[in-house]
């Protein structure tokens, strides 16, 4: 191209995102003086990106729903699919607490009681609440939604993900994305980006190439089964990463997911056990909520979507709910499947009468028999006779052997995850074991899909076959492969292992267990001791043998251990595996003995406690409170009882001796995981300042629930004053506070006010009642009422803080900062001249409702200063307490008028004071008016005569609003009229 001086070239090239560009090219020429322009514009063609988008969104969607909509029940018949809508029943899902580290094992939790035992602590939320705000909090970007093993996590996961993939909730998305653990693992040792990730597991998602996602679109990334991860997510020691395309090691890549630092504006949601959910430090999680199963009403539900034949549901529900411990246990889905496919085979055949259903291990071992028939006949069951099932269990004998084997194994390290060379090392040939009893995972699609990871459907199924194991090698060969040392080995060559031998090892090793992963073990291996259960695994035994003398030496040895020093969910346990050797003598008695009323005055023993535990953990019974003063409580019972007492919402202990070890075991229980306990109360005891400073720890705990603490009449000084400052600014979930009867004093209070001036202190409640303090600290509690915004209730009764304290504390409850609604003034030594500075009070304060004056003197003049306030528009009071006041009919005219005017007043307490008639005379005709708003007033021994009544009667005929009314302690004589005329008008009286 040729070009003159000066002369003006101008070239337009435009190209379609993704083409290439040839553009011309200036050869041989000299360019000087003379500017270049390039432009270069991006042509986007933004109807047809957006467009190819929304085709990319619903591709994905169409996918998930085709992969979620059906899923398989292994008991169906062969081919067949359910749609998960039709059968999946409502969870109940709460809200967690984010601090909280739950270290007990599920297998303790699956036999804990239902969620209508205690659980209700807990608020409950919608599954479609659980990326919103609440509470004018922004909207949580990470949530652990954690639940024990067959809590419903999983198949919970699949329900939200279906309905976004048909467009029905979750709409704020534009893609949802589930990777579950166990298939992670088999890429744990990968590098990758996070866009590599996404097609690798979700091939179509190639469509997407390299420019999504990014920060605009709007994803939800679900990172299902965390307890089942063999790679731990180290979030201090993985590198920064923030770009989607950057390979990094898969560990690196999902904490900065979590964290935010790559794609922050994705949603991030992880299933957990409750064990493992710690991996994740909270400072990350914005949200915890868990699952907790099933309710009754659900239980019901789910037998009869389950059992689609609906009498045969009926039969089922009736069945369970004669077994209270089956019935409780019902809030696992995973065990209301186990037991459904267990009653649908025993209604069906000819065994139904001789199903019992009072153990675990019947229920399991029904199950393995309709899993192994369902597995060679591959359609409905029900119809084979015990000679075909002895037949069955015999061919696949080495099979389940070798599974238990494996079983056993694993569970003893706490592996619930297996891969396929772990069943060749066990021997095991995969296609002979039954779909009942293991669940499958693979990733699709993948040079990876043809490796498999499996786990049982569910950890107590893998705990019946370890106990499985264990028992028939026992029983067959005669081999006690519970002992472990050499010389319980060389001793087993010389000797035969008995059943009590086996079943001592084996309590020994789970007693001394902390996470109770072998609690459900053992008490499986007790029941396979019982000749039926023997009976029902003919074919698997050689013969059918019930060692009587060893059943017993068992029970023996149990109760033994019962008197020893082990943790108290591990004796819980013990009396579960008591109740599955067919032994209820220590239950039974206790439960004697509460009916009688005995256990208040006898002296219990440790096995005592633990059975009392027992009873009550496995009954149904109300779970609000439970009073610890009704036993003679000890230290070491306490510790016992806790299992139990820490799923009550309020528990009471008075008179009791506070010594160092009774603290550590209530510091123990309000530590306790997943405790329910929101109200305690020690009043009456020796606490001391002591015994307040060691329990403030579990205070000041995020493990600790309590919303309210009555700690009255428990000899706390000042000098414990710093401990209660450190609880009110750490614990921001305790609302009430009563130190009611102790000994704070001024300088107590004055520490108390500036630990109340914290933003961090958000207690709503407190209680000074009697703490001998002055004016002196009023400065500074007043200062406390100015800043503090959570307090709403106050009493100061009982205190000499005078006129001048009140002068102090009216100052600033006038203002508009003080958020006071309830103030207790009760006996505090206030007179005629502080009544200036209440109704000033009154005139001006937006929140002050309740205001209790009794036992003071303020005399006729004081009341009638405050009934000028009462009547007062801006005036917001609804109960005012002026009882024990000095009070004569002289003020009756002024406070008749305040009644009739006040637009709030609805209670108002006159008691003790001497109005006689001529008073009553006045307030009757205000309580007749109709814009008088009473409707509670006490006119208690107030010197009333007979003289009086037509002017109550009158009252009585016409009030619409009055509901209560006390003439108690006055000489009216006949009341028969009054209580006629009280009826009517709907009026309750005291006389």
């Amino acid at each position: 191209m040729a070009m003159g001086r000066n002369q003006m070239i101008s070239a337009e090239v435009r190209a379609e995102t993704g083409s290439s560009i040839i553009s011309p090219i200036i050869r041989n020429s000299t360019i000087s003086s003379m500017p270049i322009t390039i432009n270069v514009e991006r042509v986007c063609q933004n109807s047809l990106e957006g467009e190819s988008y929304d085709q990319l969104i619903n591709c994905h969607k169409k996918i998930l729903k085709d992969k979620l909509e059906y899923i398989t029940d292994y008991t169906s018949t062969a081919g067949e699919r359910v749609c998960l809508l039709q059968r999946f029943t409502d969870l109940w899902i709460t809200d967690g607490n984010c601090n909280e580290l739950q270290i007990q094992h599920e297998v303790t939790e699956i036999q804990s009681s239902s969620p209508g035992h205690g659980r209700a602590a807990f608020k409950s939320m919608k599954h479609t609440d659980i990326f919103r705000p609440m509470h004018q909090q922004r909207r949580p970007r990470v949530v652990i939604t954690r639940g024990i093993a067959g809590i419903g996590k999983t198949i919970y996961v699949k329900k939200f993900l279906l309905e976004w993939a048909m467009s029905k909730t979750h709409q704020e998305y534009d893609f949802m994305f589930v990777f579950p653990f166990c298939e992670l693992n088999l890429i744990s040792e990968e590098s990758m980006s996070l866009v590599q990730l996404l097609q690798q597991h979700y091939p179509h998602m190639k469509q997407m190439g390299d420019t999504y996602p990014k920060d605009s679109a709007r994803f939800l990334f679900i990172f299902d089964g965390l307890d089942e991860s063999r790679f731990s997510l180290e979030f201090e020691s993985n590198p920064v990463c923030s770009d989607i395309t950057k390979r990094v090691p898969l560990r690196s890549l999902l904490t900065n997911l979590i964290k935010g630092d790559l794609l922050h504006s994705a949603s991030v949601w992880i299933t957990s056990r409750p064990s493992t959910m710690h991996q994740i430090p909270s400072c990350y999680v914005d949200r915890v909520t868990e699952i907790q199963g099933f309710q009754d009403e659900e239980k019901e539900e789910y037998f009869r979507r389950k059992c689609q034949n609906g009498q045969l549901a009926e039969k089922v529900i009736a069945l369970v709910k004669k077994q209270s411990s089956l019935w409780m246990m019902c809030y696992v889905p995973a065990f209301c499947w186990i037991l459904s496919t267990v009653l649908e085979h025993t209604f069906e055949s000819e065994s139904a009468e001789e199903f019992r259903g009072n153990t675990v291990t019947e229920v399991y071992t029904n199950f393995l028999v309709v899993m192994v028939t369902y597995h060679h006949t591959h359609r409905s069951h029900g119809k084979e006779k015990i000679e075909e099932t002895r037949k069955l269990l015999q061919s696949d004998q080495e099979a389940l052997l070798n599974l238990g084997k494996l079983a056993f194994q694993y569970l003893k390290s706490c592996t619930f995850v297996f891969y396929e060379e772990d069943f060749k090392s066990f021997n095991i040939d995969i296609s002979s074991i039954c779909g009942g009893f293991c669940r499958e995972y693979y990733i699709e699609h993948t040079a990876f899909s043809q490796r498999r990871v499996y786990s049982f459907v569910h950890a107590t199924v893998q705990g019946y076959f370890a106990a499985l194991y264990i028992f028939v090698t026992y029983h067959n060969e005669k081999r006690n492969l519970m002992t472990c040392s050499l010389l319980g080995r060389i001793w087993e060559t010389i000797s035969k292992p008995t059943f009590f031998g086996i079943c001592k090892s084996a309590c020994r090793e789970v007693v001394q267990s902390h996470t109770g992963h072998l609690d459900l073990f053992l008490q499986f291996l007790c029941g396979l001791g019982r000749e039926r259960i023997q009976k029902r695994l003919q074919g698997l035994l050689t013969h059918v043998e019930e060692q009587k003398d060893d059943v017993q030496s068992t029970i023996s040895y149990m109760k033994k251990m019962l008197q020893t020093d082990i943790p108290p969910e591990r004796c819980i346990n013990l009396f579960h595996c008591l109740n599955e050797l067919n032994d209820k003598s220590v239950v039974r008695e206790i439960n004697e003995s509460l009916h009688q009323g005995v256990l208040c005055s006898k002296k219990l023993s440790l096995a005592d406690y633990s059975a009392l535990a027992f009873v009550l953990k496995t009954s149904d019974m109300d779970r609000k409170e439970f009073h610890l003063s009704k036993y003679t409580i000890s230290p070491d019972g306490l510790k016992r009882l806790l299992p139990v007492v820490k799923s009550f919402e309020k528990i009471t202990l008075t008179g009791s001796i506070m010594n160092e070890k009774m603290i550590d075991s209530m510091s123990d229980l309000l530590l306790a995981s997943n405790n329910q306990i929101k109200e305690l109360c020690l009043t009456n005891n020796t606490l001391g300042d002591t015994g307040l400073k060691k329990l403030a720890a579990a205070l000041m705990s995020s493990s600790c629930r309590l919303e309210t603490l009555l700690l009255c009449t428990n000899d706390l000084t000042d000098q414990c004053s710093e401990d209660l400052v450190s609880i009110l600014r750490t614990n921001r979930i305790l609302k009430e506070l009563d130190l009611k009867y102790n000994q704070l004093k001024d300088a107590g209070v004055k520490q108390l006010s500036v630990a109340l001036q914290d933003s961090d202190c958000e207690i709503e409640t407190l209680g000074l009642w009697g703490n001998e303090f002055t004016h002196h600290c009023c400065e500074e509690l007043a200062l406390a009422l100015k800043t503090n915004k959570s307090l709403r209730s106050l009493d100061l009764g009982y205190n000499t803080i005078g006129d001048l304290g009140i002068k102090l504390l009216c100052a600033v409850i006038k203002d508009d900062g003080c958020k006071i609604e309830k103030l207790g003034l009760r006996q505090t030594g206030l007179r005629e001249g502080c009544c200036e500075d209440l109704a000033s009070t009154l005139r001006t304060s937006q929140s002050l409702m309740v205001l209790e004056l009794g036992y003071n003197n303020l005399g006729d003049v004081g009341v009638q200063r405050l009934s000028a306030a009462l009547k007062d528009p801006n005036c917001k009071l609804q109960t005012l307490g002026l009882y024990r006041n000095n009070l004569t009919s002289a003020c009756c005219p002024d406070l008749a008028d305040a009644l009739t005017a006040s637009a709030t007043l609805t209670e108002l307490n006159l008691s003790s004071n001497n109005l006689q008639d001529s008073g009553l005379k006045s307030l009757s005709v205000a309580l007749k008016n109709p814009y008088c708003r009473i409707q509670e007033i006490n006119l208690k021994d107030t010197s009333l005569t007979a003289a009086c009544i037509e002017n109550i009667l009158s009252v009585l005929k016409v009030t619409c609003t009055l509901r209560e009314l006390n003439l108690s302690r006055n000489k009216l004589g006949e009341s028969i009229k009054l209580k006629r005329f009280a009826q009517r008008a709907n009026c309750k009286l005291h006389l």
